[in-house]
C-alpha cells in the first residue's frame, strides 16, 4: 500500500575510477514487513544467494509522519533506550547460508511507530582477505543492494478507531489504518466504491477524494498486526 506498504530495496550503482568495487550483499531478507509488540520481538531471516562469504551490517531508522508529505528518516541511535534494537548489528554470512536477526523492542509505545532497518552488505575486515578482488583493473561497474524491513512497534493494547472530519478521514484509534477501500452510499441507498490504498498513521487526518456530506460510509482497512486480513468500519452520516 503505497510507498509504506511495498516492499523497500535501495539499489546503488556504484563506480570508482578505473577500479570498480565488486557486488556486495547478494541475499534476500524476510519478511520484508514485521509486526512486534511490547511485550515480545520478532524476526528476520537474511538469506545468502551466493557461493561467496559476506559481511552485512545493520542500521534501524526511525519513520517521521510515516505516509505523509512530509515522511522522513531518522537515526536510532545505538545504545537508545526507545523503540527497537537488532541483534547481531553485523555478522558475517555464509555463502548459501542464511541468519537470523532479532528484533527487540526497548519501550512500551502509545501509538504504532514505524522503523526501517537495513541490512547492506560491506567490505569484509582489513585483516580477512576475501582471495578473490580483480587482481587488475577493471570497469566493471559494482552494484551495491541495500534492502530495507520496515518494521511496526504495536501498542500493548491496540485500539482501531476512525471518524470522518468534513472530507478528512480521522484516525483516532492507537493503531494504522491500511485503508484500501471507501464505499460511499447516499440517502437513496445508490452506492459508489473509491479505490484508497493508504496508510493511516494515529492522529493524522487523511484528505477523501469525494464528498462525504451525506453519506454512509463503509471503509475497508488493514492492520499490521492482524495478518492483513480485511476488516469493515461503518461511518453514519
Amino acid at each position: 500500500m503505497n510507498r509504506m506498504t511495498a516492499p523497500l530495496c535501495a539499489l546503488f550503482l556504484l563506480a570508482a575510477g578505473a577500479v570498480a568495487a565488486p557486488a556486495y550483499a547478494n541475499m534476500s531478507v524476510h519478511p520484508m514487513r514485521l509486526a512486534v509488540h511490547d511485550a515480545r520481538g520478532g524476526q528476520i531471516r537474511v538469506h545468502s544467494q551466493s557461493t561467496r562469504v559476506q559481511y552485512v551490517q545493520l542500521r534501524v531508522q526511525r519513520l517521521l509522519d510515516p505516509a505523509t508529505p512530509d515522511e522522513r528518516e531518522v537515526d536510532v541511535a545505538p545504545g537508545a533506550l526507545e523503540g527497537i534494537a537488532v541483534t547481531p548489528g553485523k555478522f558475517v554470512l555464509a555463502g548459501g547460508g542464511n541468519r537470523l536477526v532479532r528484533v527487540i523492542p526497548l519501550a512500551a509505545v502509545d501509538e504504532e511507530a514505524a522503523y526501517r532497518v537495513y541490512f547492506e552488505g560491506v567490505r569484509p575486515p582489513s585483516e580477512i582477505g576475501t582471495g578473490d578482488e580483480p587482481e587488475e583493473s577493471s570497469a566493471n561497474i559494482g552494484v551495491n543492494l541495500i534492502w530495507g524491513a520496515l518494521v511496526h512497534l504495536i501498542p500493548a493494547q491496540p485500539v482501531a478507531d476512525m471518524r470522518v472530519d468534513g472530507n478528512t478521514l480521522h484516525n483516532t484509534g492507537n493503531v494504522r489504518l491500511g485503508v484500501t477501500e471507501i464505499q460511499a452510499c447516499d440517502a437513496q441507498n445508490q452506492c459508489t466504491a473509491h479505490t484508497i490504498d493508504h496508510s493511516v498513521y494515529p492522529g493524522v487526518r487523511f484528505p477523501l477524494p469525494f464528498d462525504t456530506a451525506g453519506k454512509k460510509l463503509t471503509v475497508t482497512y488493514r492492520l499490521s498486526y492482524a495478518s492483513y486480513e480485511d476488516r469493515q468500519h461503518v461511518l453514519m452520516p
